[in-house]
């Protein structure tokens, strides 16, 4: 059986509808593929870091992150976020698990430096222990993942959802990921780019035409399809047959990443 990585961002989940479409969505596909979900969740860390009068800022696309602002992400994440997926999939009849980086030390990060820069406690990811994975595809368990992780000393980082996706996806040899976000692809101009050539991205993050978060999500997906990852997509969501759209062939949207 196939494996497919979703990545699900942030803004996403914020749409009418969206938590019972994706749960019928991944019901639909359970029994072709093998599911794992990663999420971010942008906006709910923003709505309760302004609740806290706290400011932040972002470099590249990655929040700029201290002590407290840890806390609250995995807060966010790895409670709220993370459950609100769960029970959609559940209500739904889909047998699944949340989980973050942290359990089974699933994933084992460091510290991550921007362009040089130390902003905090934001990770990257160094190593993956599949156990929890694997158990999962033994018992027809779809993992919903937050990317929330820690280093050998206990340290907790917020790890950027994007790249999460991308390393879980190369670990497991998924043959599909896809990153499905509030932007029906990748614009160039305004206009939905169909194919980006990886030899294409770093140019167009430099020329300001690929800016904030969309920055990391296209270089995770350049690493992604470089590590052997067959299919790489970055759509929108268009209603419960999005998955099985994309994963379709030729009902595909969106923007694909290729060698």
């Amino acid at each position: 059986m196939e494996t497919v990585l979703i990545k699900i961002g942030g803004s996403t989940l914020d749409a009418p509808d969206f938590l019972p479409q994706m749960a019928e969505s991944i019901k639909g596909i359970a029994e072709s593929f093998f599911p794992i979900i990663v999420h971010g969740g942008g906006k709910d860390i923003a709505r309760q870091l302004d609740l806290q009068n706290k400011e932040y800022s972002f470099v590249e696309g990655m929040r700029v992150t201290d002590a407290h602002t840890v806390g609250v992400v995995q807060m966010v994440l790895s409670g709220d976020v993370n459950k609100r997926i769960v029970n959609a999939l559940q209500t739904s009849g889909v047998k699944s698990i949340g989980i973050s980086g942290v359990d089974c030390g699933f994933l084992i990060a460091s510290r991550m430096l921007v362009k040089g820069r130390d902003i905090g406690f934001v990770g990257q990811i160094d190593a993956i222990d599949m156990t929890i994975i694997d158990l999962c595809r033994k018992n027809g368990i779809v993992a919903v993942v937050s990317p929330i992780s820690r280093d050998a000393h206990g340290n907790i980082y917020n790890v950027n959802a994007d790249l999460a996706a991308s390393e879980i996806a190369k670990k497991c040899r998924a043959e599909h990921l896809l990153f499905v976000s509030d932007v029906p692809g990748v614009k160039i101009d305004n206009t939905v780019k169909n194919i980006i050539k990886i030899s294409e991205i770093e140019a167009l993050i430099a020329s300001g035409q690929i800016t904030g978060g969309m920055a990391p999500k296209v270089r995770g997906a350049a690493e992604a399809v470089f590590a052997g990852v067959k299919q790489v997509h970055i759509c929108g969501w268009n209603g419960p047959g999005t998955l099985s759209n994309e994963l379709g062939g030729s009902t595909m949207t969106g923007t694909v990443i290729l060698k």
